[in-house]
């Protein structure tokens, strides 16, 4: 039982029936019902518990969930945006705002949760967030692809158009080989990635199972 239990805790679930179910005269009442979620927002969980009816000689158990998904306007990706990041300019004005904190005054919570907002507030006018272009989003669902295969996949798009405008065949010769070469080389990277992706969650079945649907 105890490899059952944590088992399901290694997958981030927990139970929300924690009381006994089944009520026997000859036995000690017992909890052989179970619920059991990864859902850890108290938000997304109305109520849970125990129903008293003699439907059987287990209790019945239910749980109330919240399933609606507010949207969002804007569901862009964002990060941040280091362009005119300056290490050395961080580190002195973050420097400058940290000197007001006394390490005497507060305890340690309070302490900690101060640094981290000054830091994230630094670090916010040094390096805003911006959402991500249209072009950048599509690298995000296409992790696979690199930096190096997205320059070559802007050279191939330069061929392509031209040999469209020429009938000249060394020129559409070199464009199909490259193509080739090109998708070739990104189905390499495709299968590294995924062979990656793979050995870091084998432990996870709900991430493994997902990476399975995007393959």
């Amino acid at each position: 039982m105890s490899s059952y239990v944590d088992c399901l805790a290694s997958c981030g679930c927990i139970s929300l029936i924690n009381k006994p179910t089944r009520f026997s005269k000859n036995s000690k009442p017992s909890l052989l019902d179970h619920i059991y979620t990864n859902i850890c927002d108290e938000k997304r969980i109305i109520n849970s518990g125990i129903t008293i009816f003699d439907i059987s000689d287990h209790l019945p158990i239910f749980v109330n969930f919240n399933l609606h998904h507010p949207t969002h306007q804007n569901s862009k990706p964002k990060f941040r945006c280091m362009k005119q990041f300056d290490p050395t300019i961080f580190v002195s004005d973050l420097s400058l705002k940290l000197i007001n904190l006394n390490p005497e005054a507060d305890d340690v919570n309070t302490l900690s949760d101060k640094f981290v907002k000054i830091f994230n507030d630094t670090l916010d006018t040094h390096a805003p967030y911006r959402y991500a272009s249209t072009k950048e989003q599509r690298s995000f669902n296409k992790p696979w692809l690199t930096k190096g295969i997205l320059i070559s996949t802007a050279k191939k798009n330069t061929l392509y158009r031209k040999q469209l405008t020429t009938n000249n065949p060394n020129i559409i010769r070199k464009y199909k080989t490259y193509r080739n070469k090109l998708s070739h080389l990104k189905e390499i990277s495709k299968q590294k990635y995924y062979k990656q992706a793979f050995q870091k969650c084998h432990h996870d079945i709900k991430k493994h199972g997902s990476l399975s649907m995007k393959c």
